[in-house]
């Protein structure tokens, strides 16, 4: 099989395609709209970042879920009428959460491997799409959730991340159109 379909024109679909002509296939990218990358790649902000890569399979995000099911303005929504097929992906999510640090850390690995290809391609291509490699900074407002992002914080270097711990200062330091009062935050400088 020399020829491959590739369904989606994002950035998992044009990277796989990019990558399956490298190694010698015929490969044809098809996606539903008519501009590429206007689905999940449009929505996560142009951000080419490993410091996010922390499963969603855990105890807090369910509960989370749970709560905003009454929000009209929820970041994730789920409509609850049946489904087989959602109710069995729903017990699969469920059952990956004992595998959440672990998960993790391989997610953390693997985003740092697609963070650098994508660098390289977009060297070795001369690919000109107004990277800034400024890094990516999380703050927070209050211990409380600072001792939250600790812990992830832990977990995602376990897995390879260099991001560090950062005061209130050094958050005005990297970025001076935050002038409000944080409680500390993290700084992932490798990050795009």
């Amino acid at each position: 099989m020399r020829h491959v379909i590739v369904v989606g024109a994002g950035i998992t679909g044009v990277t796989t395609a990019y990558e399956l002509a490298l190694l010698g296939y015929q490969v044809t990218v098809v996606d539903r709209h008519l501009y590429p990358a206007m689905e999940t790649s449009f929505a996560n902000g142009g951000q080419l970042s490993a410091c996010n890569a922390e499963v969603w399979n855990q105890k807090a995000t369910v509960l989370k879920g749970i709560k905003w099911m009454s929000q009209k303005t929820a970041p994730l929504l789920l409509n609850p009428s049946f489904s087989l097929h959602k109710y069995s992906w729903l017990m699969e999510f469920l059952g990956h959460i004992k595998n959440y640090e672990t998960n993790t850390r391989e997610t953390v690995k693997i985003a740092l491997l697609a963070r650098k290809r994508l660098f390289e391609i977009a060297e070795i291509e001369q690919i000109d799409f107004d990277l800034e490699k400024r890094g990516i900074l999380h703050f927070y407002h209050n211990k409380a959730d600072y001792d939250v992002a600790i812990k992830v914080n832990d977990l995602l270097c376990s897995g390879g991340l260099e991001r560090n711990a950062i005061t209130n200062e050094e958050i005005k330091q990297i970025e001076p159109a935050l002038t409000g009062d944080y409680y500390a935050g993290f700084y992932c400088q490798s990050d795009a």
